[in-house]
Formats: C-alpha cells, structure tokens, sequence
C-alpha cells in the first residue's frame, strides 16, 4: 500500500502562446499584466531572459481521475495554476496537481482542501500500483463517457483570461496557434531522472517523467514549462517557414513573412535556462532525441538564407527597372 500522504501521481499541463501584443512587455508592464490575486506577488528576473509569474490561483475539484481500467478513483482538492510571461513575449497558462491517498475516506470541508493548493486526495481506495495507473490515464485517451480530472481546461481558461486583458493591444507580429503540453510524472526511489515525450498532433504534447525523489518531484513543472516553450518555438518556426512558401506562390515577399521571427523570437531559444539544477540532464535526452537544438539551429540557418534571398530578389528587382 502506498504510504498515507505520499505523492501518488503529480498531473498537469502547460498551455504556451505568443502574447497578443505589438513589442515585448517589459518587466513592469508584464507584472502589471500578471497581477491576478490583489495584492499577492508577481515573481521576476531578468537573467538570463525576462521572465515573470503570477501569483498561484487554487482551484477546487471534485471529480474521477481517470485509469486504464476505467476504474472508480475519486479524487477532491485544488488544482494550483499560475501564469508565466517569457521574454516579454511568450505567454504561458500552468495548472498542475499532487495526487495523494486522503487520511479516511470521507471528504471535507473545503476549508481543508484549500490549506493544501495542489493537493487531490483520492477518497476511494488505492493500490501499489494506482500511480503509474493515473499517469497511464491520464495521458491516454481522453475517457468521453464520463469526465474526468482536466488540468488542461483550467490552464485554457487562464490562458484566455491572460491573454484578454485590456493592457495588452491585440496587435502580435506574428499570427501563430497556441500549443497544449499534458504532462505526468511519478516517482520511483532512487531512480534517475527520465522522460519520454509524444507530439499527439500539431497542437497537443505528451510527457512522462519518472523522478527519484519528492526533491525531483518539485522540480517537474518548472521543467515541462520550459520543455513546452521550446517546443512551442520550434512548432512556430517551422510553421512560419512553410507558411512563407505559401506566400511566394501568392507573389507576397516571404521576407515580410519571416523577418518578424528574427525580431521577435529567434533570440529566445535558451533550452535548460529555467529548468531547475536536479532535472537539467533530461535536456541532455532530448537534445540526442529528438535532437532539439540541432533542429531548431537547422531552422534558423533555413529562416535566414529564405531572407536572404528574399532580399537579394528584391534588390535585383528594383535595380532592373532602372
């Protein structure tokens, strides 16, 4: 039986877009923008790239967490969810949940639940082997007959709230969708770290990290936010790319295309930077496979001889009519 308390399972997801505002945010405007909880703290720095956090936002749930089996696990508590802003320009929504065996079998007051944000308590009865049956769950199909534990729609309708704000102009340099990251991770004692990690499909991730302490267990979200950002931009790059294409064969300059890409986001590729010390060698897996910055340097090398000749094009164009 696991121990009373001991982290079964933490759950989450990561939503990450490009903000919907003209220049980056500088450091006050995006703590003005995050400032969600009166008077609670917006987390920032500035090395090595601006970053900022809102405050934790709880959310209460009562629901099934979901199980290969289909299994009735009831789990009730608070989801912990936050906004993050990158670089002035990378807006990311996190929502994420311990999922712990309850002291009893009867639910509390909300009062309880609300001294643990973050906290699910599964009131039905659990197994050796219920956490590596949530991350199965939860990172497998979605179960449509009956709903169940969805980090991923909170973390949605912060993301909306964020990016509505009236201080930001609705005017990006670039038109580009936002991208989901459902992540799970678990422990096995004394186990290294380790990952593997999915593209569903254009818009949807999957991770799973195995960690070997509760130490390591902390350090996850932080970890799969930059892993969802670094995604993200690779996705972006390679879509902007392929979208320039398209507008050479619609007699548009495919350096108008491109050329906001350099100006606004090529100079935030910095894999590992905000992942903490004990998860930083999963960068070392992801950088042999898939290969991340080979990929993402491959693209940029691509991104910049497309404007080359674009430009080249252009000045020969314009020396010929003279």
């Amino acid at each position: 039986m696991p121990l009373r308390g001991a982290p079964l399972a933490l759950l989450g997801e990561v939503r990450t877009g490009l903000l919907p505002e003209s220049a980056a945010l500088s450091r006050g405007s995006a703590a003005e923008l995050l400032t969600l909880v009166r008077g609670r703290h917006v987390q920032s720095r500035e090395r090595p790239l601006s970053w900022a956090q809102s405050p934790v936002i709880p959310e209460g749930v009562d629901c099934r967490l979901a199980t290969p089996q289909r299994a009735r696990v009831r789990g009730v508590g608070t989801v912990a969810t936050h906004a993050v802003v990158r670089g002035g320009r990378i807006l990311q929504s996190s929502a994420q949940a311990t999922v712990v065996p309850a002291q009893g079998n009867h639910r509390r007051g909300w009062g309880h639940y609300l001294g643990r944000i973050g906290v699910v308590e599964i009131l039905t009865r659990t197994t050796a082997n219920l956490g590596s049956h949530l991350v199965e769950g939860f990172l497998g199909p979605p179960d449509l007959v009956a709903p169940t534990l969805d980090p991923g729609a909170i973390a949605a309708r912060l993301h909306t709230r964020v990016r509505t704000d009236p201080i930001l102009d609705q005017r990006p340099p670039i038109q580009t969708a936002a991208c989901g990251l459902r992540w799970a991770a678990r422990i096995r004692a004394g186990q290294a770290p380790s990952m593997s990690f999915v593209l569903l499909d254009d818009e949807t991730r999957l991770a799973s990290v195995v960690v070997g302490d509760e130490t390591e267990l902390r350090a996850v979200q932080r970890f799969c936010e930059d892993l969802a950002t670094h995604d993200w931009l690779l996705t972006v790059l390679t879509e902007v790319i392929d979208e320039a294409e398209m507008a050479q064969l619609s007699h548009s300059s495919p350096a108008q295309v491109l050329t906001p890409l350099l100006e606004h986001l090529v100079h935030l590729w910095l894999p590992g930077a905000f992942t903490p010390p004990v998860l930083r060698g999963l960068w070392t897996g992801l950088e042999a496979d898939p290969g991340f910055s080979t990929q993402w340097n491959a693209r940029v090398g691509q991104l910049r001889d497309r404007i080359s000749v674009a430009t080249l094009g252009a000045l020969n164009r314009t020396q010929s009519r003279w």
